[in-house]
């Protein structure tokens, strides 16, 4: 089987075709630029090899930003060091290195802690003088400045206001009172 003249001048330019198609690099090289963000461990903002050191919170490694005099003196100028966290923009120096250099001004602040209070919203303080105290459903009467306010509470303690109350004695509640679902009613902590 004999090719013609046509067909193998077909062949041989598809063969360099692919060729050439194969053999280029079709993935372009650029310098990526990432987010980053972290506790600041360390930094150095004079000379020529001003930069900074933080702990990367995504991997936990240490990571070094390259910044210049300029830019490292207004983020870094008067801060204290200790708990300072930094977050901005680096982009690499080479496509291929690992030596990064910060894109515009890193963010540098302290960052706070927000805990919630060991109180929670089921806990009363409770501070009066009881008038009233039913002990089949234990709740009680009691004054704060002369204004009433009830609340429910064991049904046993109630009873024992109650006994005090009807010898006319002065009875006053005074503590920190959580309420228990299972219960239902203030239980005194």
């Amino acid at each position: 089987m004999s090719l013609t003249r046509s067909k193998q001048l077909f062949l041989i330019c598809r063969f360099l075709w692919l060729f050439v198609l194969f053999s280029t690099n079709l993935t372009a090289k650029e310098r990526k630029v990432i987010r980053f963000s972290g506790e600041l461990l360390s930094w150095e903002s004079e000379g020529e090899n001003s930069h900074f050191v933080f702990l990367d919170a995504t991997n936990l490694r240490e990571r070094t930003i390259y910044c210049d005099p300029d830019t490292m003196s207004l983020s870094f100028g008067n801060k204290q060091k200790g708990n300072l966290h930094v977050e901005g923009k680096a982009t690499q120096s080479t496509p291929t290195s690992d030596t990064w250099l910060c894109v515009g001004k890193p963010h540098v602040f302290q960052k706070y802690q927000v805990t919630s209070p060991s109180r929670t919203s089921q806990t009363k303080t409770v501070q009066g003088q009881v008038v009233e105290a039913d002990p089949t459903t234990g709740q009680i009467v009691y004054l704060v400045r002369g204004r009433r306010f009830y609340l429910t509470i064991s049904p046993t303690e109630a009873q024992e206001m109650a006994e005090a109350l009807s010898q006319l004695k002065t009875v006053s509640i005074d503590g920190e009172y959580r309420y228990d679902r299972i219960k239902r009613y203030y239980v005194k902590d």
